[in-house]
């Protein structure tokens, strides 16, 4: 079997995993590519102010070159430039605004691996 796709469409396709993984439960979950960072926080959930106030707060940083954010899922995205910010720095700047706990956050191949065994459960 051939796959076709960019990868783009592939980190989307394990972002949309991730949201389910969490349906019901918000906590935090973190995505990172270079350059691109997608996180998933309680803070964002539900909250189109709070939301609001995030996107402000994240444009206004040098090297993010855009962000968007969703209430429905309490996610948001994150492009910038890694010649003038990087991940670490985001996630430092994130937690000290209480925007997000990288403690609690789980990754990508966490919720794939959780996913999969509660599939293989039910088979």
């Amino acid at each position: 079997m051939k796959i076709t796709g960019s990868v783009e469409q592939a980190m989307d396709i394990i972002d949309i995993i991730a949201f389910f993984a969490y349906k019901g439960k918000m906590g935090y979950y973190i995505h990172y590519v270079p350059g691109r960072i997608r996180i998933q926080t309680p803070f964002l959930h539900n909250n189109p102010r709070k939301a609001v106030e995030f996107e402000t707060y994240i444009k206004g940083i040098k090297g993010i070159i855009s962000v968007k954010s969703s209430i429905v899922a309490g996610s948001a995205t994150m492009l910038f430039d890694e010649k003038v910010i990087n991940c670490e720095q985001i996630i430092g700047i994130l937690e000290k605004r209480g925007y997000f706990l990288l403690s609690k956050a789980e990754t990508s191949d966490q919720v794939i691996k959780k996913a999969t065994e509660k599939i293989l459960e039910k088979l």
